[in-house]
């Protein structure tokens, strides 16, 4: 572990961006923590402290994603306009706010009322943070530049975990409350420090000032988008595919899933700025998100095997089927990132972006119900999303030129006039 911090203390000064890569690197740490923090202390919160049952607890959270896919182009648009900075800034006041009032709830109402309000920018978030790292690093930073981030933001993850473990110590209201609170002051945090970044690239006067979602005509860039939001189901075979097979469907104990998640975790620090090598091209991408298909492609037929095995080569399998998993994340991430950077209309990243990650918010609706039906289905199911994986995987290439292609023969934007240029008659 110490090897991991020195790793992460070296990225300090390779961070591209300079002085903004590093205020975004502390940025994306402290929202990490924070977000960790109340993800351990959400659900305990609600049910004990505030007494509400598991159905309505998922009948807020269903209804918050509603409104969150419902608000992530808007908010996508609005940022082309005014910039992805300020609408960071003021997504992170709104969430301050009202993780405020989170630990104030009493009933199911109060919850509906915090859960919903909280679900207007859920989704706008991700998009607005990749933007800004597009405006604040180079080109060819870019990628490199969001590798660092997410390996910053799984350590931070950790952290908050085990801070959010103090809560769940105290076991009362009040030990959840200061979590909570803790997590409304990181987003205070947050915006303070997005208000003070420089910007690079796109100043004020060269954003658009009219309104375009042209992206929902752009069928390549959709069709990018859907391999991506497929190939980001590892995230729910991490969560919910793999400790539902082990503990359902072989003989290994559960104990073993808490070592194989934390592989995954050291491995994802340590290898995904490796990962998003040569992604800042289209051929790049393209190699990334085959690798990606195959590696869960790989993880799912090695998850078939495990139940027919003793136990000690079990785990072995199912350490294959980790490290398998992580290779797809890694790779999946990667692609995904430089895809979204290279294919995005100028001027109209923001609303771009915000229709990429409207492909994962999808998936992370969608993808626990498939999952699950993989899970009871047993081996037929998992051979399916093995060729579901596989099939993406080798789709890429060919989507990833027909989508440069469209880019390619988008018209260009008129150049800004200058200042002298745009008070001549």
């Amino acid at each position: 572990m110490s090897d991991l911090w020195q790793r992460v203390r070296g990225w300090r000064g390779s961070v591209p961006g300079g002085t903004a890569g590093i205020r975004l690197a502390v940025l994306t740490s402290i929202d990490a923590v924070g977000t960790g923090a109340f993800l351990a202390v959400s659900v305990p919160f609600i049910t004990r402290s505030v007494g509400l049952s598991e159905g309505q607890l998922g009948l807020g959270l269903t209804v918050s994603a509603a409104i969150a896919l419902a608000t992530a182009i808007p908010i996508g648009v609005l940022a082309d306009r005014i910039g992805p900075k300020k609408v960071l800034v003021w997504l992170s006041v709104w969430r301050c706010a009202w993780f405020v009032a989170y630990p104030f709830v009493q009933n199911l109402w109060q919850f509906l009322t915090v859960v919903c309000l909280l679900g207007l920018v859920d989704k706008a978030s991700a998009p607005m943070s990749q933007a800004l790292v597009g405006q604040v690093t180079k080109a060819e930073d870019r990628v490199r530049a969001v590798a660092i981030l997410r390996s910053l933001r799984n350590v931070g993850f950790t952290v908050g975990a085990l801070l959010g473990g103090i809560g769940l110590l105290i076991d009362n209201r009040a030990g959840y409350a200061a979590i909570l609170l803790l997590n409304a002051a990181s987003f205070a945090v947050l915006a303070l420090l997005a208000a003070r970044l420089p910007i690079l690239s796109a100043p004020a006067k060269s954003l658009r000032r009219r309104f375009s979602v042209s992206v929902l005509r752009d069928v390549p860039f959709l069709s990018f988008t859907g391999i991506n939001a497929v190939l980001t189901m590892h995230m729910t075979l991490l969560s919910i595919g793999i400790p539902l097979w082990i503990v359902g469907h072989t003989d290994v104990p559960s104990a073993v899933i808490a070592p194989l998640v934390a592989v995954n975790t050291v491995l994802a620090v340590a290898l995904q700025v490796r990962a998003s090598r040569d992604t800042d091209t289209m051929p790049g991408v393209a190699r990334a998100l085959t690798r990606a298909g195959l590696s869960l492609a790989l993880c799912c037929v090695l998850l078939v095997a495990a139940p027919k095995l003793p136990v000690v080569l079990a785990v072995g399998v199912l350490l294959l089927a980790m490290i398998a998993l992580t290779g797809g994340e890694l790779f999946q991430s990667a692609g995904g990132w430089g895809g979204s950077y290279l294919l995005a209309a100028p001027k109209e990243e923001g609303v771009y972006l915000s229709v990429f990650w409207l492909g994962v918010a999808v998936q992370q609706i969608a993808a626990p119900i498939l999952v699950s039906v993989v899970v009871t289905t047993g081996t037929t199911g998992w051979v399916v999303l093995a060729a579901l994986f596989a099939v993406c995987g080798l789709a890429a290439p060919h989507l990833c030129r027909w989508a440069q292609k469209r880019a390619d023969s988008r018209p260009q934007p008129e150049p800004e006039p200058t200042p002298a240029e745009a008070v001549q008659p």
